[in-house]
């Protein structure tokens, strides 16, 4: 049985409780991610992914309900709080706005330091997160705000990386850059992912994304857990997603429709790439005489 990494329970957060702008954000939220796993996390602008993951890693401390990292209850010593941070790593939308130091090296060694290692350990960890992110050597002299948008990205996420967190959660990572530079970061997290064995959590508009990407997937919807589960069975849940106003990715629509119409491909086609070995296969057969 794998073992969890993060669990809440009861898990419920109010804004401004007990004035007249009193608002619930999350509600009875109760989840288990498993250690290792990469989620993606979505839902609709107002929906509670936000103030969920900011409670992950202490940032707001929930109204009422538990959350526990790696077994351990994450409220029971606030005074303990900055060690679940560097064992929970979050990059917030746009991390470049976040960036100060003179240089992209001091601005990845940043965390770090304040994990208390020596400046041996510090340098290597800068070195291994720049190489995470694709960053070479020359970058690391340079002042951050003479790169571009993108590169500022993944100086911002380079310097997450570099506490080597087991938990890496990443708040629209993807959020204003090219379709070019959103591959990129995309690819490195996914490789950071594979070697590393960190668990992901990814806050993503993008279906496509999420598909491609995520073993999981966490649907949040008016402050509560919609639907949580492997990426293939949410995705076969057309109808419902478009209850909620979500959209499944583009290719899984068109498999949805061609079943409707009788012809005989697989139930959950996800990427690009499946859906032209699901054709292929079909061609194979010869197609379907119905179609």
């Amino acid at each position: 049985m794998a073992e969890n990494i993060i669990k809440t329970e009861g898990l419920n957060y109010v804004y401004s409780e007990g004035t007249p702008y009193e608002h619930r954000a999350i509600s009875d939220v109760n989840i288990e991610i498993e250690k290792g796993s990469f989620v993606g996390l979505i839902g609709h602008t107002g929906s509670g992914k936000s103030t969920l993951i900011q409670h992950l890693n202490g940032l707001l401390k929930p109204t009422a309900g538990k959350i526990f990292i790696d077994g351990e209850d994450l409220w029971a010593n606030p005074k303990d709080i900055r060690r679940f941070r560097f064992k929970v790593g979050l990059v917030f939308q746009y991390p470049e706005h976040q960036l100060f130091e003179e240089t992209v090296r001091r601005d990845i060694a940043f965390g770090p330091k304040n994990m208390g290692l020596s400046d041996e350990e510090v340098e290597a960890r800068v070195l291994e997160a720049a190489k995470h992110t694709g960053l070479t050597e020359d970058y690391l002299e340079k002042s951050p705000f003479e790169l571009s948008g993108g590169e500022k990205r993944r100086v911002a996420i380079a310097g997450v990386l570099a506490m080597r967190p087991e938990v890496l959660i990443l708040d629209e990572p993807t959020a204003g850059l090219d379709p070019k530079g959103r591959e990129f970061i995309l690819s490195e997290i996914k490789a950071y992912h594979e070697k590393t064995g960190a668990t992901i959590i990814l806050v993503s508009h993008s279906m496509e994304d999420v598909a491609r990407f995520a073993s999981h997937v966490l649907i949040m919807n008016h402050s509560k857990v919609a639907m949580f589960g492997k990426t293939r069975e949410i995705f076969k849940r057309v109808d419902e997603l478009c209850e909620i106003g979500l959209e499944v990715p583009q290719i899984s629509r068109v498999f949805a429709k061609l079943r409707e119409k009788g012809i005989d491909v697989p139930e959950s086609v996800l990427t690009v790439a499946e859906a032209k070995e699901a054709m292929l296969k079909l061609l194979d057969k010869g197609g379907n005489s119905d179609a």
